[in-house]
């Protein structure tokens, strides 16, 4: 019962969030998003050996993905998420500014040749939300995604000038998601 009624709720947010698609953007073009992995603390920290799971699992979910790009941003935490998928699939990194408007992002994409491709977006609890909203998915709440939680993976699709959003979860359960099961 309760895997029917996550599955429901998961189908409904794939319909519900969606809204315009960006231009240069089409519909052969895919999003991943993800929040960099468990991190210490400290100034532009790494991962933790937690995080350096995740950023495994994070490979694992993307090696048939045909990424052409990984972005990410100045920070280690990023960079240490994305690696694995990088060395995996033996794609380039870009770096973007960390921010919540997404210009730069949006701009570095576009000039990469990357709109019609599958790439994936490494960012930060506080932008992520924002980078959704950015890409087309105009009714998403933008709180922050909590401190404790970096197992969310959002997936943005376009279908007939619309964006579609479909949040999933990957790696090992972390925060509120690991006490719900």
């Amino acid at each position: 019962m309760k895997m029917t009624t996550l599955f429901l709720c998961s189908f409904l947010l794939c319909f519900a969030g969606f809204a315009q698609m960006p231009a240069g953007f089409n519909t052969k073009t895919t999003i991943y998003l993800v929040r960099h992995a468990e991190k210490q603390t400290g100034n532009d920290p790494a991962l933790t050996p937690q995080g350096n799971q995740r950023a495994g699992a994070l490979a694992a979910f993307c090696k048939d993905k045909h990424l052409s790009h990984v972005y990410v941003t100045a920070f280690r935490r990023t960079q240490m998420t994305a690696d694995s998928v990088r060395l995996l699939l033996g794609v380039d990194t870009v770096h973007y500014a960390a921010d919540t408007i997404g210009d730069d992002l949006y701009n570095k994409i576009i000039a990469q040749h990357d709109a019609g491709k599958s790439i994936l977006v490494v960012g930060h609890s506080n932008t992520i939300p924002y980078l959704i909203k950015k890409f087309g998915v105009a009714d998403y709440d933008t709180k922050a995604i909590p401190d404790a939680e970096f197992d969310h993976i959002f997936i943005i699709t376009y279908k007939k000038r619309k964006a579609f959003l479909q949040p999933l979860k990957y790696g090992t359960a972390s925060g509120a998601s690991a006490t719900m099961q």
